[in-house]
C-alpha cells in the first residue's frame, strides 16, 4: 500500500476543479432524475455525551434511489490508511464518496457512508470499530426510515476501510462485545484490504512502521489482522466478496490472494473473490459511478443476492450482475 497521502492541494486548482466538477455533476444528475440522492445527511451515529456533542467524524450520509422500499443496505467504510479521509472526501474534486451512494442507488441499494474517528485523534484501532459498530445498530434502527431494509444490511469499505470491515466481521465477538448481532450483517466486502497488519508491519520502511504501523496496530499486529481469523466457519456464517486491482498494491495482492487460498473451494463457504484487470488502488473508487467502474455492479449484485436468499453455495466467480 501506499503511503498515506498528505491531503494538500494549490488552492487555485482545488477551486477551479471544483467549479468543473460539480457543474459536471449537476448535468449528470439532471439526465437521471431518480439517480440516488441524498436523504439524510451530517446523522449522529453515537448519543451525544452528557453535556456534550458528537464528534464530526461520528456522522453519517444516507444516500437513496427514488421511491427505495425494503432495498439493500450498503454501509460504506472508506479508506485514508486510518489516519485520513472522510465521507464528503474532497467530493467536489475526486467524487468520493458521493459517487458511491449514487453508484448503487443505480442498482437499487440504500447506501450508508459514515465518517469515524482517526488515528491520531485516538490511539488505536479499537475506537474505529467502535464508531463503525455503532454505524451498524443506527442503520438497523433508523434505515427504514430512509427506503431501507433493516434485515439487508451488508458491510463494504475500502482499504482501511476494508480491513475494518473485515475485522469486525472474522474477529471473534467484535460484534457482539460492541453491542450488534452478528445475524444484522448478511455479507462483507472489502475492497483492496490491507488483511495481514503482521505482514504489513514486518514488511514496511522503518519511518512507516514507527510512525503509523507501531503506534496504531501495537505490539500485537496479529490481534489486528482478520487474515488470521479468517477461517472457514466465518465464511459460512457470512458471505463474502473480495475485491482486488491487478495493479494494486501489493499488500492488498498478497492479502487477497491469502484470503482466496483460505477460503475458495472450501465446501459451505460463500466466498467470491474479483481481480480488476488493470486497476491501481485508487481506481478501485476513483472509477466507481463512470464508465469503466465494474465494482459498483457486482458489490450491488452481491448485496442483493445474500439478502434475498437464505442459502448460498462457494464460488470464486464474481456474483451475476
Amino acid at each position: 500500500m501506499r503511503r498515506a497521502a498528505q491531503l494538500s492541494f494549490v488552492s487555485a486548482l482545488v477551486v477551479a476543479a471544483s467549479f468543473a466538477l460539480a457543474s459536471c455533476l449537476s448535468v449528470r444528475d439532471a439526465l437521471h432524475p431518480a439517480r440516488a440522492h441524498v436523504v439524510a445527511a451530517d446523522v449522529a451515529y453515537v448519543t451525544p455525551h452528557a453535556g456534550g456533542g458528537v464528534d464530526d467524524k461520528q456522522r453519517l450520509d444516507v444516500w437513496a434511489p427514488e421511491g427505495a422500499h425494503d432495498a439493500p443496505v450498503v454501509i460504506f467504510v472508506h479508506g485514508g490508511y486510518w489516519n485520513s479521509g472522510d465521507r464528503r472526501y474532497f467530493d467536489a474534486v475526486t467524487g468520493l464518496y458521493g459517487s458511491v451512494g449514487r453508484a448503487l442507488g443505480e442498482h437499487g441499494v440504500v447506501t450508508v457512508i459514515p465518517s469515524y474517528r482517526l488515528f491520531p485523534a485516538v490511539d488505536s484501532v479499537e475506537p474505529m470499530l467502535d464508531d463503525i459498530a455503532a454505524v451498524v445498530r443506527w442503520t438497523h434502527e433508523h434505515i427504514a426510515e430512509h427506503g431501507g431494509s433493516p434485515d439487508r444490511i451488508v458491510l463494504a469499505g475500502h482499504s482501511a476501510g476494508g480491513h475494518l470491515v473485515l475485522q469486525l466481521v472474522a474477529a471473534p465477538d467484535a460484534l457482539t462485545s460492541r453491542g450488534v448481532d452478528p445475524h444484522e450483517v448478511k455479507g462483507v466486502a472489502p475492497i483492496s484490504g490491507v488483511f495481514d497488519v503482521a505482514r504489513s508491519t514486518r514488511l514496511s520502511d522503518d519511518a512507516m512502521r514507527d510512525a503509523l504501523w507501531l503506534p496504531l496496530f501495537g505490539a500485537r499486529p496479529d490481534a489486528w489482522s482478520p487474515l488470521r481469523h479468517l477461517t472457514p466457519a466465518v465464511a459460512r456464517a457470512t458471505p463474502m466478496l473480495f475485491f482486488v486491482g491487478s495493479r494494486d498494491e501489493r499488500d492488498c495482492l498478497l492479502d487477497y490472494a491469502d484470503a482466496r487460498k483460505a477460503l475458495a473451494d472450501v465446501e459451505g463457504t460463500s466466498a467470491a473473490f474479483i481481480e480488476i484487470e488493470g486497476n491501481s488502488h485508487r481506481d478501485m473508487v476513483l472509477e466507481v459511478d463512470g464508465p469503466a467502474d465494474e465494482v459498483t455492479p457486482a458489490l450491488a449484485a452481491f448485496a442483493q443476492q445474500v439478502t434475498t436468499t437464505t442459502t448460498t453455495t462457494t464460488t470464486s466467480a464474481p456474483p451475476a450482475p
